[in-house]
């Protein structure tokens, strides 16, 4: 099937948002063990956009819309430009370019593009191999390309609603698109996060920029005939921590691991212990052997508890200790907490913060990749992780 190429550019000043949607069924029960259960090979992915396109262009623009709207779309993978490293002449089968961390596949197509405006010369070409600095043409190049020519992985995708134009002057209109990629989205799920019980453990922490949150969800029925007293029950006895976290990526090798975790999880599919980013315990003394004295605050009140007795000791020289309480006593106006693992003897000094960990799921199956610029450049990814009860799982 022929795709018909998008050769308008965003315009970057507000981003490109890529989502990335999984479809997960949650059985969860009312003690809050859960079943859960992938629905798709792949996430679902979607690139949404603003336009802003005048005279030529736009009249370009929207004579593509007219013809090819509902039709399939060559469209570029914008994230993930690349520069042709060296000029090529007409009849050459290999392009030299950068493919370390894009979005390139074999038997893909690639969009070459020498300007910005929609009339520019351009083309689109299969790829038959990839290497790490070079592409492989299945057939020889029509025409010449210079040095700095812009090389786009391309996708086939499908409008997900129609471009509704603003039209600011008789030649200068805005739209908003949104596209679906209309195929398999496969990626490495390996991940090289530290493994705590046979699980990874999400790091580092996360951005602070914007204020995080979290908080304590219940498994609650209430019943309630409208005239008496209502009546409460908290069915699993115990809460499950929702908490936010945020990443602020810098350059392709960040965003290339953050997505391989998000391959990993499967949207709401699969658990990692999450710390809560909090300075939960204030440590009283040097960590000695398996016992870490901390001031007390009522943690011993409620004992050793699923949810609430797996640690993260940040030491100040960047290391972590990952740590299980199997006990707890009160001495003076401290708590002495009996630790499992390896014995070690860390000074008070160095101890730089004591947070719990919760072992967690995402709280949904979507996740929006707020790219400000390139992938060579920042992206944003927020997301949220609500506790399970990792006893059971």
């Amino acid at each position: 099937m022929a795709l018909f190429p998008w050769l308008m550019e965003p315009d970057w000043t507000g981003g490109v948002t890529e989502t990335l949607e999984w479809k997960t069924d949650v059985l969860q029960s009312p003690s809050g063990a859960e079943q859960r259960i992938s629905r798709r090979l792949s996430p679902r992915r979607l690139f949404e956009f603003s336009i802003l396109a005048d005279d030529v262009d736009r009249q370009w623009l929207e004579n593509a819309v007219w013809q090819a709207g509902g039709s399939a779309w060559a469209m570029p993978v914008f994230p993930d430009v690349t520069e042709l490293q060296a000029s090529v002449t007409a009849g050459a089968s290999q392009l030299q370019v950068d493919t370390r961390g894009r979005d390139f596949s074999v038997g893909g197509t690639v969009l070459l593009k020498n300007a910005e405006a929609i009339a520019s010369p351009a083309a689109l070409v299969t790829v038959s191999a990839i290497g790490a600095d070079s592409l492989t043409l299945s057939q020889p190049l029509a025409s010449g390309w210079r040095a700095g020519t812009a090389v786009y992985p391309v996708r086939p995708a499908v409008l997900t609603d129609p471009p509704a134009f603003t039209r600011i002057t008789g030649g200068l209109a805005s739209a908003q698109v949104r596209f679906r990629i209309a195929e398999h989205n496969p990626f490495s799920a390996a991940t090289n996060l530290a493994l705590y019980r046979g699980h990874p453990v999400l790091e580092p922490t996360a951005d602070w920029s914007e204020s995080l949150t979290g908080a304590y969800q219940r498994l609650m029925i209430e019943l309630d005939n409208g005239s008496g007293i209502p009546a409460r029950l908290d069915t699993a006895r115990r809460p499950f921590y929702l908490q936010r976290h945020t990443w602020a990526l810098m350059g392709r090798t960040e965003q290339f691991a953050l997505r391989q975790l998000m391959y990993y999880l499967r949207g709401r599919q699969r658990g990692l212990w999450v710390p809560s980013q909090n300075d939960d315990l204030t440590p009283a003394g040097a960590l000695a052997g398996n016992t870490l004295p901390v001031i007390r605050c009522g943690y011993s009140e409620m004992g050793v508890v699923p949810g609430r007795r797996d640690l993260r000791i940040l030491l100040s020289d960047g290391r972590m200790l990952y740590r299980r309480v199997t006990g707890v006593a009160i001495s003076g106006q401290a708590e002495l907490l009996a630790l499992d693992g390896e014995s070690v003897t860390v000074p008070l000094s160095q101890i730089a913060s004591v947070s719990f960990m919760t072992f967690a799921r995402q709280n949904n199956d979507s996740v929006a990749w707020q790219h400000t610029t390139d992938a060579d450049g920042f992206a944003s990814v927020t997301t949220s992780f609500i506790g399970v009860r990792d006893e059971l799982e």
